[in-house]
């Protein structure tokens, strides 16, 4: 290993966990990391904050020569080391600083364009209609069990069958498609909303926002390309965890999901880059690539779910 290289994780392993101490790091990194596995392998919520927590230490190493030179640091470093990484924290410094003003006016962008607008204005390429009785119920029924301020129903005349929500004139929309309640029975298409809106009762848009403008603000960190997607399949992972509580068991969302796997190649139109969609389909990808899935699996979700009855 070249001193660059050992030079790098000890300074990371300072930051982690205090100046080198081998039994105390030893120890402390087997612990911490038993119980990350322990953790993640059983809570979609914990997985999305220790990645989201994964963020936050790449982008606090990142600002440390900041910190250095204002005298703030918060791991203290010899002066000497600073020779040896000039060129390595000056640059890694300044392509953060230029990810960071792009995840502003991401940010600025995602919050003050398209969401901003009535849903007619933002998708010209959709035809919505108005919804039924029925579906506006539902909607609102799942809202109030689930604890939160119903968002708007909305029916878009299409034979696609998904559902998905986007925000629109600065609220919720809950939008799903003729093809869906054509293709789904009742019980079906009501785990459909209530998978929506769990992602709006579990906060989903503010988190898969952080982790997009993480992603920005560190787009030469090769690791972020993973992390991001993988907090979206996390947050999907407990849509359908908490869609199954707010419904009373995991059979209906597991049955919509199994009947949806057969037509699950939603065009384009319909699955909004910033909205949150029922389903996409990744069949066609090699496994080695599905890693840059921000939905997982199909199969995996509904062997979740049917895990959920035998626990």
């Amino acid at each position: 290993m070249s001193s660059l290289h050992h030079g790098y994780l000890v300074m990371l392993t300072w930051f982690l966990v205090g100046p080198p101490r081998p039994i105390l790091v030893t120890g402390a990194l087997l612990l911490s990391s038993l119980a990350a596995v322990v953790i993640l392998r059983y809570s979609f919520r914990a997985r999305t904050f220790a990645l989201l927590g994964i963020f936050g230490i790449m982008l606090a190493e990142s600002i440390q020569p900041v910190l250095v030179r204002l005298g703030l640091e918060f791991v203290p470093v010899h002066s000497g080391a600073w020779g040896a990484f000039r060129l390595f924290v000056d640059a890694n410094l300044l392509l953060t600083a230029l990810g960071t003003v792009a995840a502003l006016c991401t940010a600025v962008y995602t919050q003050l364009g398209r969401a901003r607008m009535d849903l007619t204005t933002a998708f010209p390429q959709m035809s919505f209609v108005e919804p039924t009785i029925g579906l506006s119920e539902s909607v609102t029924r799942l809202a109030r069990i689930a604890g939160i301020k119903p968002p708007d129903a909305v029916l878009v005349d299409s034979g696609s069958p998904t559902a998905f929500t986007v925000k629109k004139n600065g609220g919720y929309a809950v939008a799903v498609t003729i093809g869906l309640l054509e293709s789904l029975e009742k019980d079906e298409v009501e785990a459909c909303i209530a998978h929506e809106i769990a992602h709006l009762k579990n906060k989903d848009f503010t988190l898969r926002l952080i982790a997009t403008l993480s992603k920005v603000a560190l787009f030469a960190r090769p690791l972020s390309y993973f992390i991001e997607p993988a907090v979206y399949r996390a947050r999907e992972y407990l849509a359908d965890k908490t869609a199954a509580l707010l419904t009373g068991g995991p059979d209906a969302l597991a049955s919509a999901l199994s009947k949806l796997q057969e037509c699950a190649m939603i065009p384009e139109s319909f699955a909004p880059a910033d909205a949150i969609c029922l389903c996409k389909s990744s069949s066609s990808k090699r496994t080695a690539l599905r890693i840059f899935d921000k939905h997982p699996d199909l199969e995996k979700r509904i062997s979740m779910l049917r895990l959920m009855n035998t626990e």
